[in-house]
């Protein structure tokens, strides 16, 4: 594999950075009122919540890309960072006990330094500047549940992950594994506009719940070397 492709593997994680980076030299007086109304002149005077969990983001991507590539040293490596960030910060909002400061922590956040408040905030204000429509490229980056129909989740959770990762939860049948692998796939295929079809097969009749993370992006494209890579 060239270098020039491994800096594609990290795209949508590093995405993070790029957006939520304040450039001191540049910036778009209007957009920035747009997206932030409570800023009035100034778009410095209130950087975007997601600044403060850019930095750790990145370390996590890097720290797993790191851990994964060791072990698989002659193969292509290609994940989203962010989507792993994202699907488990919104675990993290329904577990108890010492677990959500452990799933924290092991993405790279400390929590002396942060509050769990301001990363799920974080999260949520990330989330809809990727998904922005207004963009020059189209991103859309979500999250969704389903839940054995026998489960009764928590409505505070299904309102935390609604208003923070603009996530749903919907009911399953996992004992009749077809039609709970149909409703999940279906649900991708239109949420990546066809490009995702049939990714889950062979579901455990005993699953309980399936977390879905997808990303569909749509951009101008050049070519670097003998690559195609996505700008």
């Amino acid at each position: 594999m060239k270098p020039t492709l491994y800096l594609c593997l990290l795209l949508v994680g590093l995405l993070a950075v790029v957006h939520c980076h304040d450039d001191p030299d540049h910036h778009d007086d209007t957009k920035a009122q747009e997206h932030h109304p409570s800023v009035e002149g100034n778009p410095k005077s209130k950087p975007p919540a997601c600044s403060k969990i850019a930095p750790r983001n990145a370390d996590f991507a890097f720290r797993f890309y790191k851990q994964v590539t060791s072990d698989s040293v002659e193969k292509n490596i290609f994940f989203s960072p962010l989507s792993i960030s994202t699907a488990l910060a919104m675990v993290a909002l329904g577990a108890k006990s010492t677990t959500p400061t452990q799933i924290l922590e092991g993405l790279a956040f400390n929590l002396t330094e942060i509050e769990e408040k301001e990363i799920h905030e974080g999260f949520h204000d990330l989330i809809h500047l990727l998904n922005c429509p207004d963009s020059e490229v189209q991103l859309n980056l979500g999250n969704a549940l389903f839940v054995d129909e026998k489960l009764i989740l928590l409505q505070k959770f299904l309102d935390d992950i609604k208003s923070l990762y603009d996530a749903e939860a919907f009911p399953s049948n996992f004992q009749n594994s077809p039609e709970a692998e149909k409703q999940i796939n279906d649900h991708i295929e239109k949420k990546t506009h066809g490009k995702i079809a049939n990714l889950v097969q062979g579901l455990d009749p005993l699953t309980l719940m399936v977390l879905v993370n997808y990303v569909y992006f749509k951009g101008e494209t050049c070519y670097t070397n003998d690559y195609l890579l996505p700008i």
